[in-house]
């Protein structure tokens, strides 16, 4: 569903300040998250209205942006991804996650770039236009650098650097066994309680 918390101030959230982590090991339950390169998106809202409880458009730039990971389920997500016109949707670890958003807050991106080739404006470069106004460079993303192979995630590879999206075996696992710490968990607290009331 679209995004309806009133709560969440679209301008300035930042998706890694949100991602759910697990209360026992205090990581994150997913080691993949998902970054928008805003440098490269062209703006024509199919994530977002693909994935509307994941992407939003940003308004200053008109690039599409994660306000929440995850917000919808693995098979939405994929197809936001896969049928990005610019491949601008990338997997990457929780750090770089954080890396990334915390580098965007001060990115200044040409919005006329999106009509125009990158080798045409120096993609990847810091440039100025019209003389007096900077803009900042691409980010490097793990996800350009061809960390994704073409198959993923239908292969399940054990070692897969996208593991966290489908059903790839050691991402199982580890749902599996935290699954279990949580039901475990909530056993031991309901029994305590039930004791306590008890005992009064």
């Amino acid at each position: 569903g679209m995004y309806n918390d009133a709560d969440i101030d679209l301008m300035t959230v930042e998706s890694h300040a949100t991602v759910e982590v697990d209360e026992e090991t205090g990581e994150t339950i997913r080691s993949q998250m998902v970054y928008v390169d805003e440098h490269t998106c062209i703006g024509c809202t199919n994530c977002a209205t693909v994935a509307q409880s994941t992407f939003f458009m940003e308004e200053e730039m008109g690039r599409a942006r994660v306000f929440e990971q995850w917000g919808d389920n693995d098979e939405t997500i994929q197809i936001a991804i896969e049928t990005c016109p610019v491949d601008c949707i990338h997997y990457v670890p929780y750090e770089e996650l954080k890396a990334l958003e915390i580098r965007r807050r001060n990115q200044s991106i040409n919005f006329k770039a999106r009509l125009v080739s990158q080798a045409e404006y120096g993609g990847g470069q810091n440039h100025m236009t019209g003389g007096a106004t900077g803009f900042t460079a691409a980010p490097q993303i793990s996800g350009n650098l061809k960390s994704r192979c073409n198959n993923c995630p239908s292969n399940g590879c054990g070692n897969c650097p996208m593991y966290g999206v489908g059903k790839n075996p050691t991402f199982e696992k580890k749902e599996k066994e935290r699954l279990a710490r949580d039901v475990k968990r909530r056993m031991k607290d309901k029994i305590g309680r039930e004791t306590k009331s008890a005992d009064l």
